[in-house]
């Protein structure tokens, strides 16, 4: 659908940052969006890979 977003990304990012705040995160950050959740999972330990993907 017209304003459908996909996040494709691995537990290190899922364990790191808590959903909404990855909801939030992707419906500001528009094209940087996976940059910052990256980021954010970074921040908060990053202990683990961390992939992320957003489709719009």
């Amino acid at each position: 659908m017209k304003d459908d977003i996909i996040l494709m990304c691995t537990d290190g990012l899922t364990n790191m940052v808590e959903d909404q705040e990855i909801y939030e995160i992707v419906k500001k950050e528009g094209t940087l969006a996976a940059e910052k959740l990256v980021q954010r999972a970074n921040e908060n330990g990053g202990y683990d890979n961390i992939t992320a993907i957003v489709i719009r």
